[in-house]
């Protein structure tokens, strides 16, 4: 079989499975809300096995999970990000844009100092990440609510 990408972006996206399986309970979990067995759920992590686990049994998995985990890393290997295209309501969207538009000037200014030399402290890198995140998913429900008005 010839692979496409480096071994430890395959590598990724079989420590995903494995965070799937924890986060459901275990591979017993697992093999009992999908069509695959205990056996191969374990196999479809294992590093040195060159089986990946099926798309309809990740699709069971991460529905029961109600997070996207493997998606995800398969996403972050094609050079891609998932944001979730849960519907809000607009005045939901309006206190979160309140809310992160008073931080954001903040949030650029210290991002600009760090990438002019400045260096952040872990709590000051994971905050900034989070807000990030925050505001690019703010983003995204912004356009889609703006996309769908008359």
């Amino acid at each position: 079989m010839t692979m496409q990408l480096a071994p430890h972006v395959y590598a990724a996206t079989k420590t995903a499975w494995k965070l799937l399986v924890s986060h459901l309970g275990g591979g017993e979990a697992v093999a009992a809300c999908t069509r695959a067995t205990r056996s191969m759920v374990s196999d479809y992590g294992n590093v040195h096995s060159e089986r990946f686990v099926p798309v309809d049994v990740l699709l069971d998995a991460e529905t029961v999970a109600g997070e996207p985990l493997v998606t995800a890393a398969l996403a972050r290997a094609q050079g891609y990000e998932l944001i979730p295209v849960t519907p809000t309501s607009e005045t939901d969207l309006a206190i979160k844009m309140a809310r992160l538009g008073s931080d954001v000037s903040d949030l650029f200014a210290q991002i600009a100092a760090h990438l002019a030399g400045a260096a952040l402290s872990p709590a000051q890198r994971a905050k900034a990440l989070a807000d990030l995140a925050d505001l690019r998913l703010v983003a995204h429900q912004a356009e889609l609510i703006l996309s769908s008005a008359p």
